[in-house]
Parts: structure tokens; C-alpha cells; sequence
């Protein structure tokens, strides 16, 4: 059975350490910006693109670096999920398009066009 290949990805413990090395915590930098630890902590563990910036711009780097499994080469998050596509995908966009223009009944948008 081949292995995992290995994660360029930091350990937890090492952006853990990163902040003990700067004298602080996650924890007290997400006191500081007056929000709950845990959003900043579930970075560590899942994508959270705008706790990961929060935590590498404290740390002076680009979330990238930090993180280069959750990111594209031009520095977009990736969003998992396939992409989160879902709306997104070509074949959603054209069905939308032909449906773009809402029924509208007595000059109110109706949601339901059956409905009336």
C-alpha cells in the first residue's frame, strides 16, 4: 500500500510554536482583535481562509506558506468540496442563464413562477 505523501503543510504544533517564539498565543492575538479563540484555532485544523490570514499576517508570512495544501500557485484558497463549484460548475451556469429572468406577477418578483 504506497504512503500519504508528505504534507508541506506546517504542524499545528509549529504554528503553535511560531506564536510562543513571538512571546503570545492564538488565543491572546484573537482576545486583541476582539474575537473567539476558536475561530482563530479552528484554522489549524480546517480551512478558514480569513483566520489563516489573520494568523500569518500576525506571523509575518503569507497564509501559503503556511499552508501551501489549501492555496493555488496565484495565492487563492482552495475551497475544498470541489472547488465549491456547485453553483459554479459550466453546466449549472448555462441552466442558470436560461432562467435568469424572474416571473414576476402584479410587477412582484415571484419566486415560483407556478405560484400565483
Amino acid at each position: 500500500m504506497p504512503k500519504k505523501p508528505a504534507s508541506s503543510d506546517w504542524h499545528r504544533a509549529d504554528v503553535i510554536a511560531a506564536f510562543k517564539k513571538r512571546d503570545t498565543s492564538i488565543t491572546r492575538v484573537a482576545r486583541e482583535k476582539g474575537m473567539n479563540n476558536s475561530y482563530l484555532l479552528g484554522a489549524l485544523n480546517k480551512p478558514y481562509p480569513k483566520a489563516e490570514r489573520m494568523l500569518a499576517e500576525f506571523l509575518g508570512v503569507t497564509p501559503q506558506t503556511i499552508w501551501p495544501s489549501r492555496y493555488h500557485a496565484d495565492g487563492s484558497p482552495k475551497s475544498g468540496r470541489g472547488e465549491r463549484g456547485l453553483g459554479r460548475h459550466p453546466s449549472n451556469l448555462a441552466k442558470n442563464s436560461q432562467n435568469s429572468t424572474p416571473s414576476t406577477v402584479n410587477g412582484n418578483v415571484n419566486a415560483n413562477p407556478k405560484v400565483k
